[in-house]
């Protein structure tokens, strides 16, 4: 299964991108009317972000992310073979030369990123791989052949996929042993029960955030960055780098995930069908964890 699996994702990726944007837009007409993949859920979490909003505005931005969501999905194949000159031209970081500045300095840099825009496509960056070590930090997925497939998708250019489990002792090795490193995460998933978790407003509601990646940057005195998405055309992408903080060393993990969430949450209200609104963002409620921040 995984074999074919394989090969028909890799046909597909060979097609361009405008054709896989018709297969997209015929899947969300199933995803959104006919399956109506996990609308409940969507609809929850639109009306706790943007419950001062009517209706009308909150089906809108419904329509919309799963429109985005279908494309994520065909993007996400498209990596499987990509050419990075199209990339290039699809997926701009504005300001490399902050990154840059870091690196050249024999900085770490860790990227806290969100699942807003397209979160695959990060890890395609090449133009940092010859200053550092690019790891990229990733949940294992539940079944094995989609979870190997993902893999070889997000190393193809370069990037090391590191297990979450895992990542704490490589990034802790790469420090001592000098090694610079470019990191790339995934932050803003409910954290599970019984994960540590750091509470804070967003949207206006007090809102677990999963604890570890702060303190893995602090660990190591790397600097915190966080990617800030624009979607200007289908396809098409800028991000912006904006410092959460380069002296991690001297504030404490829970500003910065304030920081961090902050920031996410101006990204969302400015282009809110980018962000990925099927996660149950807001199922941990703070009064059942009395002894937990």
């Amino acid at each position: 299964m995984y074999t074919i699996a394989k090969y028909f994702i890799a046909a597909l990726s060979h097609l361009p991108l405008r054709v896989l944007y018709v297969l997209s837009d015929c899947i969300y007409v199933l995803l959104r009317y006919v399956f109506r993949y996990r609308q409940k859920v969507v609809r929850k979490n639109l009306q706790i972000a943007f419950g001062d909003m009517d209706v009308k505005y909150q089906r809108k931005i419904e329509n919309r992310f799963y429109r985005h969501l279908c494309d994520y999905v065909f993007e996400t194949i498209k990596a499987y073979s990509i050419s990075m000159p199209e990339l290039s031209k699809r997926y701009v970081v504005r300001n490399p030369e902050l990154i840059n500045q870091y690196l050249n300095a024999g900085r770490s840099v860790f990227l806290y990123c969100a699942h807003f825009g397209n979160w695959e496509w990060v890890v395609c960056f090449t133009e940092f791989l010859m200053k550092c070590r690019y790891l990229a930090i990733f949940q294992p997925q539940s079944g094995k052949g989609i979870d190997r497939l993902m893999t070889e998708i997000r190393t193809r250019t370069g990037a090391i996929a590191v297990e979450s489990q895992k990542a704490y002792r490589q990034i802790v090795e790469c420090k001592r042993n000098n090694i610079v490193t470019f990191t790339l995460i995934i932050a803003d998933q409910s954290p599970h029960r019984r994960a540590k978790k750091h509470w804070t407003n967003f949207f206006n509601r007090d809102t677990a955030f999963l604890m570890g990646p702060e303190a893995m940057a602090v660990k190591t005195d790397q600097v915190l960055i966080y990617p800030s998405v624009v979607a200007y055309k289908r396809g098409y992408y800028e991000l912006e780098m904006k410092v959460i903080d380069d002296n991690v060393t001297k504030n404490s993990g829970k500003d910065l995930i304030d920081k961090y969430a902050a920031l996410l949450e101006d990204d969302i209200r400015r282009t809110p069908e980018l962000w990925l609104w099927s996660h149950n963002r807001w199922k941990h409620k703070h009064e059942d964890y009395p002894d937990n921040d």
